[in-house]
């Protein structure tokens, strides 16, 4: 008796797993009906904040970081990883070109009171 439940139990759940193997396998960007009701495929427009990002990108920070001659010899290697001195390098570098905007920030206040900084 214990061996004709296993032998059921192992025949139902073989039976039950290669139909539903069968069927043609449809992935959720395929999927006409739901890409119809669906807003996450919709064409997004770019809020204030994103397109004030762009800008800046565009004609502030990536003109001031291509004048480094050290930094455009790194992004010549295109087999490196990222770090994030490099990063650290292209702030310090647009910092040097934009002094004026370092003068009147609140970092320099901050970091010359005697207690936090220098």
């Amino acid at each position: 008796m214990k061996n004709l439940t296993l032998i059921m139990t192992t025949t139902l759940t073989l039976t039950l797993m290669c139909s539903c193997s069968s069927q043609p396998v449809e992935y959720p960007s395929q999927n006409s009906a739901l890409n119809n009701i669906s807003t996450s495929h919709n064409d997004k427009k770019s809020g204030a904040m994103q397109n004030s990002l762009d800008n800046w990108l565009e004609k502030e920070w990536t003109p001031t970081i291509e004048k480094s001659k050290e930094i455009k010899e790194k992004n010549a290697d295109t087999g490196r990883s990222f770090t994030l001195q490099e990063y650290v390098d292209k702030a310090a570098v647009y910092i040097s070109e934009n002094n004026n905007t370092y003068e009147n920030s609140h970092s320099k206040k901050i970091s010359s009171m005697p207690v936090i900084g220098k």
